[in-house]
């Protein structure tokens, strides 16, 4: 898109805006403005080491393949740990 058409758009838009009088609707473009216009911030993938991103693939694999514990269970292994 040049640089004319860009500005074009900018201007309907900027026009429609202007005969926009619903308050949730203003809202809503005033959220998506923010988010596109904010630098989107670091993924924390990005700073995992090998290793890390390594057990973290491997977890995930694990968990699909449905070896989970509840909540309840891992308490009562940890229970049962300190208990020794």
């Amino acid at each position: 898109m040049s640089k004319q058409e860009i500005a074009q758009l900018k201007a309907k838009i900027h026009e429609q805006i202007d005969k926009l009088d619903d308050e949730t609707a203003l809202q809503m473009l005033r959220e998506a403005v923010e988010t596109y216009s904010t630098p989107p911030e670091k993924d924390i993938l990005d700073e995992l080491s090998p290793e890390q991103f390594q057990r973290l693939t491997e977890s995930i694999r694990q968990a699909n393949g449905g070896k989970v514990l509840t909540n309840d269970e891992v308490k009562q292994k940890a229970r049962e740990w300190l208990s020794r």
